[in-house]
């Protein structure tokens, strides 16, 4: 494997990834699922917890089947914008998507569109 030179971002890609803002809290998903629980509805439970009632009427609908779950899932989250910048500066040091995968354990097709949404958006510019 090449070197890996000392690229732009200062970060380098961490496995830690964030919530989005706005999406709820495993502290709310435990509310709804006690009051569905008391028999409140939906709409109900949305209003109390200040939620969307769609996203609370997917969750007791998910609820009623018996497969909702108080613990959000991994594919709410997301990696920081500076660990996307690392892998777009490890492209530009001349890397192969196997060297960045390997070198950060990001799947080859995640950095291939991190690098390609980018350059998207500045041809659009």
């Amino acid at each position: 494997m090449r070197r890996i030179e000392e690229s732009g971002s200062s970060v380098p890609v961490d496995s830690k990834r964030e919530l989005p803002e706005g999406v709820p809290t495993d502290r709310q998903r435990l509310s709804a699922k006690m009051l569905f629980e008391k028999g409140f509805g939906y709409k109900s439970v949305a209003a109390m917890l200040g939620l969307s009632p769609h996203t609370v009427r997917d969750w007791n609908r998910n609820y009623k089947r018996g497969v909702f779950h108080v613990k959000r899932s991994a594919n709410q989250y997301r990696y920081p914008e500076e660990s996307k910048q690392f892998v777009r500066d490890l492209r530009r040091q001349g890397l192969s998507w196997r060297e960045i995968s390997e070198h950060t354990g990001i799947n080859v097709t995640t950095c291939r569109n991190w690098v390609q949404t980018k350059s998207d958006k500045e041809l659009k510019a």
